[in-house]
């Protein structure tokens, strides 16, 4: 009988939403794992200090790590790139979207494909049968959408063994500058960072959707208020302001978003499993 009592108990309290003392905040290692946490450190503790629970940054081991632990509801919030985003509600379903990311007053982000300022390549036809650097696979802008555009520009397929992953948007500018791929995929901030030691912009993507905060599936709906009150407020205070520049020194904002945001990334993601 008590089992039975226990076991309504934890039904009720699933039903309800998990209450938490500590929330844990994921994000994609998109730099190495130090970097990151000293970057969202900030926005943790602005976070906490807003809504009374203390918060903690943990880096995903991988994309793939990443997107499993807030499908499976093993972290409490997580920041993903819009590709990382798209595939958590294909495998897992919906989870509550809290606000994106705003740069620059400007809700949506670009990529570039770059070249040796040395090189003979001009155009995105001029890479057919050159080698290409992408870097992570669920990465939006070193994979997805760069691979869209080499496909549509009939240079790229996927039994190609011309180009290769290199796990991270530096690995790739660094691999393009030594010579060993004729070109890659990178965001324009890593673009900038090494555009003096010899860069150069091939092609711009398609604007895409920023960068998303989701919660897992079963955190409380008052939670979930507070987080989103706080995120909206971020550009409003001083500690607010100063943790968006952490994350990205062109952050503006956090802002309201909705999962049709990424409609138009869906319709990239779907174009490429039709082509192949």
């Amino acid at each position: 009988m008590k089992l039975s009592v226990i076991a309504l108990l934890f039904f009720v309290l699933s039903a309800q939403g998990v209450n938490a003392d500590e929330l844990i905040l994921s994000v994609h290692p998109f730099l190495p794992a130090n970097e990151v946490k000293t970057r969202f450190s900030p926005l943790a503790d602005y976070l906490a200090e807003q809504i009374g629970i203390k918060v903690t940054v943990r880096v995903g081991a991988g994309y793939d790590e990443h997107i499993q632990a807030i499908g499976k509801d093993q972290v409490d919030l997580a920041y993903m790139g819009p590709a990382s985003y798209v595939t958590l509600v294909n495998q897992y379903g919906n989870k509550p979207t809290l606000a994106r990311i705003e740069k620059d007053g400007k809700p949506t982000f670009h990529g570039y494909i770059v070249t040796r300022s040395d090189s003979a390549i001009n155009s995105l036809e001029d890479l057919k049968g050159q080698s290409f650097a992408f870097g992570d696979p669920k990465s939006t802008m070193s994979y997805v959408v760069p691979h869209f555009m080499l496909t549509q520009a009939g240079v790229m397929s996927d039994d190609s063994d011309e180009h290769t992953f290199l796990g991270s948007h530096i690995n790739v500018a660094l691999a393009v500058l030594s010579g060993d791929y004729a070109a890659g995929a990178i965001k324009p901030a890593v673009f900038r960072k090494f555009e003096e030691r010899g860069l150069r912009v091939l092609a711009v993507t398609p604007e895409i959707s920023e960068h998303v905060f989701v919660s897992r599936a079963n955190l409380t709906e008052k939670t979930v208020a507070a987080l989103r009150k706080a995120m909206f407020a971020a550009s409003q205070s001083p500690d607010g302001v100063a943790a968006l520049r952490s994350i990205k020194n062109s952050a503006t904002g956090l802002i309201p978003v909705q999962d049709a945001d990424y409609d138009s990334l869906r319709t990239i993601i779907n174009s490429l499993k039709e082509a192949h």
